[in-house]
């Protein structure tokens, strides 16, 4: 059985636009790519909508001969929400979301905690957003956020709420790579905010920076 990666691109690419297409009929538009690049060289400077760099993708993933990028997208309304995935031709890759939900953090910590242990770690809590909370192999960020234009009230509270995983073998790990994974979410927090011009003014740490566990 053929996967989508054997699917020849002029097929991808139409299907992409059917995919809109159809998302647009639904009122909610999706931008989708799957571009096969050549190596981590090749991706763009910011390639997932401009919230993760290139330099944080090549620091976890390790050299590739090619590397598949998807992201999508909706429009920044109390539906949003925003993907990224970086995968090598060996497996190894990364996902990072942010999305509008309505849930209160009891709820949204319950939720997270529920998806079961890390590599049988416990988790850490680390100071970003709202709350926010780290694995070895993975993040999860709670930034409380109304959508600008957003007049529907939320049955507990709209946040966004920002994940990240990785999967396979990384350049890094320990440590390193639980900075790595919380200052991914962080990106993704600074983008999602803006993006879906939040009404609440949480504040979230600049990227980059030894993150306080």
């Amino acid at each position: 059985m053929k996967t989508l990666r054997d699917a020849p691109r002029k097929k991808i690419a139409l299907a992409a636009v059917l995919i809109a297409a159809i998302t647009v009929t639904l009122g909610c538009v999706i931008y989708a790519s799957f571009p096969q690049k050549d190596g981590l060289d090749d991706l763009p400077a910011k390639p997932c909508h401009g919230a993760v760099s290139q330099d944080t993708i090549r620091k976890i993933l390790k050299d590739t001969e090619s590397v598949d990028l998807r992201t999508s997208q909706t429009k920044p309304d109390a539906s949003f929400w925003t993907t990224c995935n970086v995968f090598t031709q060996e497996g190894s890759g990364f996902h990072v979301e942010a999305r509008i939900n309505d849930s209160g953090i009891p709820r949204w910590r319950e939720w997270q905690v529920s998806q079961g242990e890390d590599e049988g770690k416990p988790v850490i809590d680390f100071k970003a957003g709202d709350s926010a909370i780290s694995w070895p192999r993975r993040a999860s960020l709670y930034l409380k956020c109304t959508p600008e234009l957003e007049k529907d009230k939320p049955s507990e509270q709209y946040a966004l709420a920002i994940e990240t995983h990785i999967r396979g073998s990384m350049r890094i790990d320990g440590e390193e790579l639980r900075q790595t994974l919380a200052n991914i979410a962080i990106e993704m927090a600074h983008y999602a905010q803006k993006k879906a011009k939040c009404q609440e003014k949480t504040y979230v740490p600049a990227p980059g920076h030894p993150v306080p566990f």
